[in-house]
Order: structure tokens, then C-alpha cells, then sequence
């Protein structure tokens, strides 16, 4: 099926369950200016416009962006619809960059893209946190899926009809930190969170925090 559905999903059913690090607030100044990079309909940008961030969030999900710039409460974030792997933004024009649960939502190339683009539009010195889920030790589950996807650690996930609703990769650590690595970010600080499903299960996550070098 891909990792076309995220286009597609109306804005109230946009799975968003990974909990948040405030970890990266300790490397960014109250007037810095942040990227929510897949922001979804806002839920995390609300939080960074809260801490006094100019804040700028972009999707490439319409109807998502569309409900957060009709939210009363984000009238100062600055959303827009784009590509990750190629945004209008200009050469070290943020601080700070977050990356929620988005590197998941794509396939190999655009992931090394994505994390190239960040580089791009990061200040020197500046910080990304990128959080994402992580794999279980379901091998069985992990080489099943392969053979849809083509890509161990890439999974469907099920609508309770059992029809497919999208296609999301779950990361090994190292996996992770090799892609990190490759976009020349220097690893900051690691997590090793717990997160939720959709279906409300516990899951392992990883929370890498990183400066452009």
C-alpha cells in the first residue's frame, strides 16, 4: 500500500501517540525559531509557540494543515503544506527542528532526504529531536510484513475490519543512529521511551536529541 495514506487522513484521525521529550527546551532561547516538521494538526506546535518559540509548521497532509490553521488556538504558528525532503525554507533559517514520530511515514530515500533538508535549513550549532518508534522482538511479525513491504521493521497496521490503514517502519536503534549519523548530526543525548499504539499498547521507542555539526 505504501506511505501514501498519510496524505489522506482526515485531521481527527491522524494517529499521533508518541509522548514528547521536553529534553530539547534546555538548548533552545524563548525567541528562537522552531520547525514542527509533519506537524500534524498542531499538537505539538501549540506546546512550542507556548514556551515564546516562533514557531513554523508544515505537513504534507492538507486537511491536517487546514484544521490547524482554523484552530483559534494556534493563530501564531505559521503552518503550511510541504515536502519534507524539499522545503521553501531558506539555508540555517531555524534553532531548532522537531521530527515526532515522521521519519516512519516514509520510505529509505526520503528518510536520508529529510534528515539532508534539516541539515540544509539548520543554524550552525543548531538542535533536532527525532523521536520514532522502535522494533519489539517479534521477528516473526517484522519478516511477515517484509514480504508486503519489502523492508524489515516496516509493518500495516490494521483497521479493526482488518483492511489496511497505513504503512509505518519501526527502527532498531542502530538503524536509527546510522541515518542520523549519515546527515551529519552529532547525538546529543538518547532515550529509550515508552510509547503507546493506536490500539493503546505499550512499545519501545527511541529519542534521539542532535546538533547539526
Amino acid at each position: 500500500m505504501g506511505y501514501d495514506a498519510w496524505e489522506s487522513f482526515s485531521a481527527k484521525d491522524l494517529p499521533a501517540t508518541s509522548e514528547f521529550s521536553k529534553e530539547i527546551f534546555t538548548y533552545l532561547k524563548h525567541d528562537c525559531v522552531v520547525l514542527d516538521l509533519g506537524c500534524g494538526y498542531g499538537r505539538l506546535s501549540g506546546l512550542l509557540s507556548e514556551q515564546g518559540y516562533l514557531v513554523y509548521g508544515i505537513d504534507k497532509n492538507p486537511n491536517a494543515i487546514k484544521e490547524a490553521k482554523e484552530n483559534p488556538e494556534l493563530t501564531d504558528v505559521s503552518f503550511s503544506v510541504q515536502n519534507a525532503t524539499k522545503t521553501d525554507f531558506e539555508d540555517r533559517f531555524f534553532n531548532g527542528i522537531i521530527l515526532q514520530g515522521v521519519l516512519a511515514c516514509m520510505g529509505p530515500n526520503d528518510r536520508q532526504k529529510t534528515l539532508a533538508e534539516c541539515h540544509r535549513i539548520l543554524r550552525p550549532k543548531a538542535v533536532i529531536q527525532i523521536a520514532e518508534f522502535g522494533q519489539t522482538d517479534n521477528k516473526k511479525k517484522y519478516l511477515e510484513h517484509a514480504q508486503e513491504t519489502g523492508e524489515y521493521g516496516t509493518i500495516i497496521i490494521k483497521n479493526p475490519d482488518e483492511s489496511d490503514r497505513f504503512q509505518t517502519h519501526n527502527f532498531s536503534k542502530l538503524g536509527l543512529q546510522v541515518l542520523i549519523e549519515e546527515a551529519r548530526l552529532e547525538i546529543l543525548n538518547y532515550e529509550s521511551p515508552t510509547f503507546k499504539t493506536i490500539h493503546g499498547n505499550d512499545h519501545p521507542g527511541h529519542t534521539f536529541l542532535c546538533r547539526k555539526s
